[in-house]
């Protein structure tokens, strides 16, 4: 077990900054899941702490020991990228063995010992059956699986994990997400998880670092992530569905909505003392969840405006419901036995409790 640092890394492709002044720590033992889009960096990350990607500038720390110079195969830490990497003519067994069979490896685990480890391996990820397959008579879901156990076979210092799941089915994947997270919590190894999943990240992390083009937004545990998102970017990207967000004009006790047919909501008296204190001359952005919309009547008195469904999406036993006016679409997330007909209007009642205040030019939030 170890505690892993990047202080500062910075790592350019040509004119493009792929990693810009990244600096986070993962505790000991500790589960730290990177979330971020296609291209925010997360690979390039994995990359540099394992060694295969050279950084620019800054240090990688294993236990307060600079390994950034050091080769790959020196840094006691094992990674599994969303690609397979299997060796064709190997079969899964002799694919999960081979991390195992470096001299040094076979000094420290008998083969009875090492074959042992395999199977149990094997067993944990339901690959017991497949053990004589070769990676052509695989499934791509099977391969993701056999990739993901030559990591875990190995009991590294730490594990680079980048979307190691991404591959397999819904049904699969949710079941791997409870597995990959009771595997790290028993074996207590210091894990990096890489997705661009929010689900995934808040269901599995310790801590969450939301990455953005290079750059790491917001670090903290997951339900900091979630109800304290540090500017527009986080709020907008955690959330499923993403949180609405409006330009208003603050009149005190209210704001207008800015949009082609303005209209009012309350703000509550602890909102415009903190606004008043701490918003300044900052234009004005106003965020609530899906969740903290509800759907009235049209001609309900306590709706804040009005619009027609366009859109519903059922989930279970939630639904998004997406109501248009005029220019804008505002999503609401509501139990799928109160669903509206579609191209009804309806009265849209915001939850001023849950609001979620930002500075429009700096884009940070304001609490």
């Amino acid at each position: 077990m170890a505690q892993v640092e990047l202080r500062t890394i910075t790592k350019k492709y040509g004119k493009v900054t792929a990693l810009d002044q990244v600096s986070f720590v993962i505790p000991d033992g500790k589960l730290f899941v990177l979330l971020g889009a296609s291209g925010a960096g997360k690979s390039t990350t994995i990359g540099v702490i394992s060694g295969i990607v050279t950084h620019d500038s800054g240090g990688i720390f294993l236990d307060g020991r600079d390994i950034s110079q050091a080769f790959p195969q020196n840094r006691d830490i094992a990674t599994a990228f969303e690609s397979y990497s299997l060796y064709p003519h190997f079969t899964v067994f002799q694919n999960l063995l081979f991390p195992l069979e470096s001299p040094e490896r076979k000094k420290q685990m008998l083969k009875p010992d090492r074959e042992k480890r395999v199977k149990e391996v094997a067993d944990m990820l339901g690959l017991g059956e497949l053990l004589k397959r070769y990676p052509r008579e695989l499934s791509g879901g099977q391969k993701q699986r056999v990739a993901l156990g030559r990591t875990l076979v190995r009991r590294p210092k730490a594990y680079m994990l980048d979307e190691p799941i991404a591959h397999l089915d819904a049904k699969l994947r949710h079941h791997m997400r409870s597995e990959l997270k009771k595997i790290q919590t028993e074996l207590g190894i210091t894990t990096l998880y890489a997705t661009p999943d929010q689900l995934e990240a808040l269901s599995m992390g310790d801590i969450v670092a939301v990455l953005n083009k290079g750059v790491v937004e917001q670090i903290g545990m997951p339900d900091e992530i979630y109800y304290n998102p540090v500017n527009l970017f986080v709020a907008s990207f955690v959330g499923d569905p993403p949180m609405n967000l409006f330009s208003v004009d603050y009149q005190g006790d209210h704001v207008i909505v800015e949009c082609d047919t303005p209209y009012s909501i309350p703000i509550l008296p602890e909102d415009q003392k903190m606004l008043t204190e701490k918003m300044g001359d900052c234009r004005l952005k106003v965020g609530v969840r899906p969740v903290n919309i509800q759907l009235t009547a049209s001609d309900d008195p306590k709706a804040h405006t009005q619009g027609e469904v366009i859109l519903i999406d059922t989930l279970g036993q939630t639904s998004i419901v997406t109501v248009r006016l005029k220019s804008e679409e505002i999503k609401a997330k509501i139990p799928s036995d109160h669903l509206p007909k579609l191209h009804s209007t309806v009265g849209l009642q915001f939850d001023s409790q849950r609001f979620y205040y930002f500075d429009a030019a700096t884009t940070r939030s304001i609490c």
